[in-house]
C-alpha cells in the first residue's frame, strides 16, 4: 500500500468577490489548484450578527475543506496542515471576524493542525507572500513551502480553467420567495 504525499491544504478567501479557492501545496512549494467557488458564495454572512457570521463561515469553509480533502485524496495526497488565508478583513464585518473564524478552526481541528492568516494584496501583483498570523502556528519549513506555493498559484488565480468550479446553491431567501409566489 502506497502512502499519500503530505501537503498543505490551503483555503484562500477573496474578500472583495466573497469567494474561496482551495489548493494543495506540497512541502517543496509546488502548487496544485483544486476547486473554486463562484463569486458571492460567502455573501450570506453579510448583515447578520458577528456570532452568526462566524457560524456561517465556519460551516461554509468546513465544506470547502472537505471537498479539498476529497480532491487531494484522489491525487494520492493528504493534508498535513490546513492553512486559511484571507486577503484582508471580511467586507462589511467586524474587523476581528477573520481571527475569530481562524481561531475556531485552530481550536476544533487538531489533526491536521490549522493555521490562519491574512495577506493584504494576496490576489494582486507578484510580491513575495507577506502575512499576518491570526491563529495557530506554522513551522518555518512549511511557511517557506506556503510562500513558494502561493507564488506559483498567482497565475492560476487568474485562470478559471485551472480550477474545478463549485457552483453556488440558490439562497434560502430566494427559495422562500419562489415558494411564496407559487
Amino acid at each position: 500500500m502506497s502512502s499519500k504525499q503530505p501537503v498543505l491544504l490551503l483555503v484562500l478567501i477573496e474578500t472583495d468577490t466573497l469567494r474561496w479557492f482551495v489548493a494543495g501545496i506540497d512541502l517543496e512549494g509546488g502548487s496544485h489548484p483544486l476547486i473554486v467557488s463562484e463569486p458571492g458564495n460567502l455573501q450570506p454572512y453579510l448583515g447578520v450578527p458577528v456570532d452568526e457570521q462566524v457560524s456561517f463561515l465556519r460551516h461554509r469553509l468546513a465544506g470547502a475543506l472537505q471537498r479539498g480533502c476529497d480532491r487531494l485524496w484522489g491525487r494520492q495526497m493528504k493534508p498535513c496542515q490546513i492553512v486559511l488565508l484571507t486577503d484582508g478583513p471580511y467586507r462589511d464585518a467586524d474587523p476581528d471576524l477573520a481571527r475569530l473564524v481562524g481561531q475556531h478552526f485552530c481550536d476544533w481541528m487538531t489533526n491536521p493542525p490549522v493555521v490562519s492568516g491574512m495577506s493584504r494584496g494576496l490576489f494582486e501583483g507578484s510580491a513575495p507572500l507577506e502575512w499576518e498570523l491570526l491563529a495557530g502556528s506554522l513551522e518555518p519549513e512549511r511557511l517557506k513551502a506556503l510562500a513558494a506555493g502561493v507564488d506559483h498559484l498567482r497565475e492560476a488565480l487568474r485562470s478559471d480553467e485551472a480550477w474545478e468550479l463549485i457552483p453556488n446553491k440558490p439562497h434560502t431567501a430566494a427559495k422562500a420567495s419562489v415558494a411564496a409566489d407559487a
